[in-house]
């Protein structure tokens, strides 16, 4: 049985030579002669433009595979981080809407499927896509890069399973590269045995638990001599290409102990127990001891629960406390959409008025979707966080004593994961080969980031 899975998938985006197209045809047929299923994420410009150049070969081929979204124009002015970069949680939600919306229906019509997954173009990752994604019913965001990652393997952020930012450091301290690249290279001298290497280190790094794999390819780069260009490759290296592409599709098929896997099937390897559970009050009190002042997901066996997901457990449940209910159904919330900058601590209030807040933020919650970013305790404001920790400790005590205490202190809490966001990265991203004219900075996104982090969690792979 395979504990290890890869995930080959595709940017299908460039619109500059119709070989472009027979090379995404072709990279789709080797992939189904070898009975693997792709992942194609298609953006809408290049949808439109092979229903226009009657390329019905190159469609029915991509058909055979999952179907992803990639933007509608990807690389034309303005860019996603571009436009959103200025943009609140709301505003930004609703313009990702209004421009990239068109696309995606495209797509759909086009392949006849519904697109299973999003991806950015280039470094234009950006946080406020994520509720219209969901609008969109995409589970999954399929992309090599995002400014947060988490154990260099699948994990759940806006509420999809996210498969971005897999390299660099472990949560046990090892170094692993889950994620590959197969591009421009393919088919000159050594470059298989380099990507065959790659792979090799990344299952050792997986062993022996394994996990996923990621390999990508622009089809567009075994045809053209380089980015943004119409200059085309030798027909010769073009199939070198191919050669070496196939090669590597049947080494990861040979590879003991290893099976391919697609974005839809991923889905399911991936499952998130945490939806439609309803979670027992010994499970609330695991979860709630388990806090101890940090801001961060938790985990009962194959079940993870982001802080954000904690937090709308404990509200609801503090909010019945007069009759405390046996379980409590499992409930998604978006992170909060700003960050209060002061707020009050080190404060006791009696037990009915935290009661009475807690009503209030599980309201709150369940009118816009989210964390709020502040709790309204007795007239003063505290942070979420703040209330989070202090909602743990009272769930402890109602459920640990069975005894409602007389009154609550309010708690301080440590935001441990905000630690997930790759600032760094960003910034690197902001002068790539896509990037707006120098000087762009977008520390708005960051910050947007680093508050979607309470619906961070690890994704628990269940083999086949």
């Amino acid at each position: 049985m395979p504990n290890t899975y890869v995930l080959f998938w595709f940017d299908v985006e460039d619109c500059s030579v119709p070989q472009s197209d027979d090379a995404a045809g072709r990279i789709a047929e080797i992939l189904t002669e070898h009975g693997v299923r792709g992942t194609m994420k298609i953006v809408g410009q290049k949808a439109r433009m092979l229903r226009q150049r009657i390329r019905y070969k190159v469609v029915d081929a991509l058909a055979k595979h999952d179907i992803g979204y990639h933007s509608n124009w990807h690389g034309l002015r303005p860019q996603i981080a571009t436009y959103l970069a200025p943009l609140a949680w709301d505003e930004g939600a609703a313009e990702f809407e209004r421009r990239e919306r068109q696309g995606f229906d495209d797509i759909e019509a086009l392949f006849g499927q519904h697109p299973v997954c999003y991806g950015q173009p280039g470094s234009n990752w950006a946080p406020q896509v994520f509720p219209t994604l969901r609008t969109w019913d995409i589970p999954a965001y399929i992309s090599g890069y995002g400014y947060v990652g988490l154990d260099c393997q699948p994990f759940w952020y806006g509420g999809l399973l996210n498969t971005s930012h897999m390299y660099g450091t472990r949560r046990d301290g090892s170094q692993a590269r889950c994620h590959l690249g197969l591009n421009f290279e393919l088919g000159t001298p050594g470059a298989l045995d380099k990507h065959k290497a790659a792979f090799a280190q990344a299952c050792d790094a997986l062993a022996p638990d394994g996990g996923l794999i990621t390999a990508m390819n622009h089809p567009c780069t075994l045809v053209l001599e380089q980015w943004f260009s119409t200059d085309l490759k030798p027909r010769h290296a073009t199939q070198a290409g191919y050669r070496d592409f196939e090669a590597f599709v049947r080494h990861v098929l040979d590879t003991p102990g290893v099976a391919t896997t697609d974005a839809r099937e991923l889905i399911t390897l991936y499952a998130d127990d945490a939806r439609d559970h309803l979670f027992s009050r010994d499970e609330l009190l695991a979860l709630a001891r388990s806090v101890q002042g940090d801001v961060t997901w938790r985990q009962l066996g194959s079940i993870t629960v982001s802080a954000a997901e904690l937090f709308s457990l404990f509200a609801r449940f503090l909010a019945a406390a007069e009759e405390p209910p046996e379980s409590m159904p499992w409930a998604y919330l978006d992170g909060p959409a700003t960050r209060l900058e002061a707020a009050d601590t080190d404060f006791s209030v009696p037990w009915p008025q935290f009661v009475q807040a807690a009503h209030k933020a599980a309201t709150a919650c369940a009118k816009h979707g989210r964390v709020p970013d502040h709790v309204n305790v007795a007239g003063k404001r505290v942070f979420p966080g703040h209330f989070l920790a202090t909602a743990a400790e009272a769930v402890v005590t109602l459920i640990a004593t069975g005894r409602l205490p007389e009154r609550v202190t309010i708690l301080p809490a440590r935001n441990t994961v905000e630690q997930h966001v790759d600032e760094a990265a960003a910034r690197a991203s902001w002068k790539g080969a896509m990037a707006p004219p120098a000087g762009f900075r977008a520390p708005g996104l960051i910050e947007l980031a680093k508050l979607q982090t309470w619906t961070l969690k690890p994704a628990v792979l269940k083999p086949r």
